[in-house]
C-alpha cells in the first residue's frame, strides 16, 4: 500500500474513533454500521460508518450527520492489460430521515475524499489519485404485506462519476428476521459489475446489536463471473 493511502486510511480510522466518542449534545441513541464483502476473485469492499442524529432529531425523522470510510478492490482491463485499483474513501454528510407505519426514508449529500491507486499504472484513468467531490445518496424501505418488505439504496460519487444500488426483497422468517433476493449495480468509467444474491437481515445479537449474512454470483466488465459472501454488522449505542 502507498504512503499516501496508509495516510488517508490512518485519517479514516482517526475521524471515526472521533466520532463515535459520546458527546452529550447528540441523541443517545446512533447507529453504526461495519461489514465485508469478499469474492473469489481480486474484489472486496471494506466498510465503516456511523450516524448521528442532530439535537431535536432521532433515526426515525430529522436531521441526521453520516460519517462513512471505506475500501474497495477491483480489477479491470486496459487494452491486453489487467489493472487492479485500490480506493480509499471517508465522506461526511448531512441527511433527512422521515419514517411511518410500514415505511422509512433518508436522503443525505455531503463530501468524499477518495485516493485510488492502480497497480500497473494507467494514466488513461480518470479516477486515479486523490479527488474530493460530492457524495449524494437515498435509500428507503417499504412494508408491502405483514410478512414481506422491499427496500433499496442510490449512491453516487461525483469526482469519480462512480454509483452504487441495491435492490432487496425481504420476507419475513419465523424467528423475526428476514430473507430473500438482492441484486447490486455498481461501477466508474473503468468498470461495472452485477451481484445476484440471497440476503439475510435482522438477525439480533442482543437489543442493540444486529447481522445481516449475504452470498451470491457477481459478473464483472460484463464476462468474469465469481462468487461473493458478505457480513453486515448494525450496532446501536
Amino acid at each position: 500500500m502507498p504512503e499516501r493511502s496508509r495516510y488517508i486510511l490512518f485519517r479514516l480510522l482517526m475521524a471515526i474513533a472521533v466520532i463515535l466518542t459520546p458527546t452529550g449534545s447528540m441523541a443517545a441513541d446512533k447507529l453504526f454500521l461495519t461489514g465485508a464483502e469478499l469474492t473469489d476473485a481480486r474484489t472486496s469492499y471494506l466498510y465503516a460508518g456511523t450516524a448521528l442524529p442532530l439535537p431535536g432529531s432521532n433515526m426515525g425523522k430529522g436531521l441526521v450527520f453520516h460519517l462513512w470510510a471505506d475500501y474497495l478492490t477491483y480489477s479491470y482491463n486496459a487494452g491486453p492489460t489487467e489493472i487492479d485499483a485500490f480506493v480509499h474513501s471517508l465522506s461526511a454528510s448531512l441527511g433527512y430521515h422521515d419514517s411511518g407505519t410500514g415505511y422509512w426514508w433518508n436522503t443525505r449529500a455531503g463530501i468524499v475524499q477518495t485516493d485510488t491507486h492502480l497497480s500497473p499504472e494507467d494514466p488513461g484513468n480518470v479516477t486515479l489519485g486523490l479527488k474530493t467531490g460530492l457524495k449524494l445518496q437515498a435509500e428507503g424501505e417499504k412494508q408491502l404485506t405483514e410478512d414481506s418488505k422491499i427496500n433499496g439504496i442510490v449512491d453516487f460519487i461525483t469526482s469519480r462519476s462512480a454509483y452504487w444500488t441495491r435492490v432487496r426483497y425481504l420476507m419475513k422468517n419465523t424467528g423475526g428476521s428476514y430473507h430473500g433476493p438482492e441484486f447490486i449495480a455498481q461501477g466508474d468509467p473503468h468498470y461495472t459489475a452485477q451481484q445476484l444474491g440471497w440476503a439475510i437481515s435482522g438477525i439480533h445479537l442482543g437489543r442493540r446489536l444486529g447481522i445481516g449474512l449475504k452470498a451470491g454470483m457477481r459478473l464483472d466488465n460484463g464476462n468474469d463471473t465469481s462468487g461473493y459472501i458478505g457480513v453486515e454488522l448494525s450496532a446501536l449505542y
